[in-house]
């Protein structure tokens, strides 16, 4: 995969792109395009752009919240503790939750699904699975207000609707507590959802004309890299269609 990555990069620089391996500060808008900002000061203009900036994680704002044996994904980093009778904690109510659970449940000796809603947010699917697994105990009404361990992750500081806090042993935590579109480099009024996820037509194009969306970052039923890939695609032949008309 990476040799066809680098093969990717090498034709589309033999075809005239320029890439500045810089970040992009702020985008906005101009009487004939936009401009873009980078890290540097260096700005860029442009007849069209395409946002293509994913989404972030919700973090829990815990002291340390960045410690390491925090994950994200239960697929990706789960196998880290096969073997290991690992005590694992998943914070969230959805069906994500349920989902790293489930998958968790194959690996650690214990799984705990904390939840700060009196009931569980997920399909009854889901929960009817969650019940049948011997090592998933669901801790409702339980907010983690805290970690325990300096560069590893080795506890959680857990707090019951009732006010009442205690520490729990674990050996990694998974967050399913949502999503973030990374937007804030844009200085203009776009159509949103109410997620503040990129709102864009059959073309990708979003309510701001000559500006498209792709990937994680706009409105969409499937977060997949694949699907990013395409988005990739397909934004750069509609952009490309809009700057020969606004030329013609």
């Amino acid at each position: 995969m990476a040799q066809f990555g680098t093969m990717a990069f090498q034709q589309a620089q033999s075809e005239g792109a320029y890439f500045t391996m810089t970040r992009i500060e702020s985008l906005r808008s101009t009487d004939d395009g936009f401009k873009g900002i980078d890290a540097n000061g260096q700005e860029y203009i442009a007849q069209s752009a395409i946002v293509a900036t994913g989404r972030t994680p919700k973090i829990l704002e815990v002291p340390n919240a960045h410690v390491k044996g925090v994950h994200f994904c239960s697929i990706c980093d789960g196998p880290l503790y096969r073997g290991k009778s690992a005590a694992l904690a998943v914070v969230g109510s959805d069906n994500a939750a349920a989902q790293h659970a489930l998958s968790l449940s194959r690996i650690a000796a214990k799984v705990m699904l904390i939840c700060r809603s009196d009931s569980l947010q997920m399909d009854a699917a889901h929960i009817n699975q969650i019940e049948q697994q011997h090592n998933i105990d669901v801790h409702l009404n339980t907010e983690v207000i805290g970690y325990k361990g300096l560069d590893l992750i080795e506890g959680m500081v857990v707090k019951s609707q009732e006010g009442t806090e205690k520490e729990i042993s674990i050996d990694g935590l998974f967050l399913a507590i949502g999503w973030r579109p990374n937007t804030n480099m844009l200085d203009m009024q776009i159509e949103t959802t109410s997620e503040g996820y990129l709102k864009t037509n059959e073309k990708l194009m979003t309510s701001f004309s000559g500006l498209f969306a792709a990937g994680d970052v706009r409105d969409t039923d499937m977060w997949q890299v694949l699907t990013a890939c395409a988005d990739g695609a397909r934004a750069a032949k509609y952009a490309a269609e809009f700057v020969k008309k606004t030329n013609t």
